[in-house]
């Protein structure tokens, strides 16, 4: 069963996220004085999730390429090994067949 290396949550894009002492909870405090102040929070915000996702992309492409690389590897070994052995294997099938020291009389059949 895999287990999860990451994890990624969507945030609220036009909420700040600040928290507030006590003594600022009891007065109401206008967050945003205009329009533009909301759309460049949430540009701001938009950016910081979508940097947050390409950091965790590229963490998941850079394991993909160790896996690759792994895996390149050890296919290499074994296309050496398969060659080695079809060369042993072309070999035997040149030579001729080795004598036996026992002669077919004395196999008693």
């Amino acid at each position: 069963m895999p287990f999860c290396k990451r994890t990624i949550l969507p945030k609220d894009v036009c909420k700040p996220d600040g928290r507030r002492l006590p003594e600022e909870a009891r007065r109401p405090v206008e967050i945003f004085g205009d329009l533009a102040d909301v759309c460049g929070f949430s540009l701001c915000s938009v950016l910081r999730q979508l940097s947050d996702l390409s950091r965790c992309s590229v963490s998941i492409l850079e394991e993909l390429e160790g896996e690759l690389v792994s895996v390149c590897r050890r296919s290499g070994a074994l296309e050496g090994r398969v060659a080695r052995l079809q060369r042993r294997v072309t070999e035997l099938v040149s030579q001729p067949p080795p004598k036996s020291c026992y002669g077919e009389s004395n196999l008693g059949f």
